[in-house]
């Protein structure tokens, strides 16, 4: 019943895991699970919490389940241990397979050097560029390996920004402020009104509303603010970015192949 064999999981612990926990983002499920050098913990969508750690035992593979004993009892409920049932089983097994072939993948990419040179092509003047690339560092098997360099060029070139979703109105905007790009052309955001914000904070895909309040402000300067990352949590990692031309379209299909997300 145990979808995990021995060997791929080694496989992976050893070429992705990291003290910290790795982070491997599950899109289709919208989750993040860590990888450890010595085992995978594996969060699920249930009310009650569950999660899965697995790791080795014996040269064999061990499933530990852990759940909330009551989740209707909100802040008072307690973490349990629990049997596998069928249900966890095939959870699991979906959560691996995903897992499995998106890092297993990696391996067969093309030359993920030369596809983050054409992104920086992308995203920066010739010279900058240059410099970038030439500094690449030696591509490694952590999940996030692309985005830990793109992430470093533009924080850098003082267009990266980080703050709360929930906080846009206030911290997010003068961090965006700050950002470079809008330094240079002497562009302000404003802050919102009461009424924009609860308005914003209403709509159905509020998130992506209130990177519209901040592009309908940009985009007569060929700025675009995008959410960007390896995926999207409550505390995100913003990126101011030119238009040039074609050339953010370009960069952002680069993105994906590179295991990138954004959301503008």
């Amino acid at each position: 019943m145990n979808p995990i064999d021995a060997l791929s999981f080694q496989r992976i612990i050893a070429a992705h895991g990291s003290l910290e926990g790795a982070v491997y983002f599950d899109a289709e499920e919208d989750l993040v699970q860590e990888i450890f050098p010595d085992r995978i913990v594996f969060q699920t969508n249930y009310l009650d919490y569950r999660s899965y750690e697995v790791d080795l035992a014996d040269g064999a593979i061990r499933v530990l389940k852990t759940r909330l004993d009551n989740y209707q009892r909100g802040d008072k409920a307690k973490v349990i241990e629990d049997e596998m049932d069928e249900e966890d089983w095939e959870e699991l097994g979906t959560l691996w397979q995903r897992l499995s072939r998106d890092l297993d993948s990696q391996g067969s990419q093309p030359n993920r050097v030369e596809t983050l040179a054409d992104l920086f092509d992308c995203l920066f003047d010739e010279d900058r560029a240059q410099v970038l690339i030439q500094g690449i560092a030696p591509p490694t098997a952590q999940w996030d390996w692309a985005w830990t360099q793109v992430a470093s060029a533009l924080a850098q070139a003082n267009q990266l920004a980080e703050f709360e979703w929930k906080e846009w109105s206030s911290c997010g905007v003068i961090a965006v402020n700050t950002l470079a790009p809008l330094q240079q052309l002497n562009i302000e955001i404003a802050i919102p009104d009461r009424k924009t914000v609860d308005a914003i904070n209403g709509a159905n895909d509020w998130e992506r509303a209130l990177l519209q309040y901040f592009n309908a402000q940009l985009d007569a300067h060929d700025l675009k603010l995008l959410a960007i990352g390896t995926h999207f949590d409550e505390h995100q990692t913003f990126a101011c970015l030119p238009m040039n031309g074609l050339g953010l379209v370009n960069a952002l299909e680069i993105m994906g192949r590179l295991g990138i997300v954004h959301k503008f």
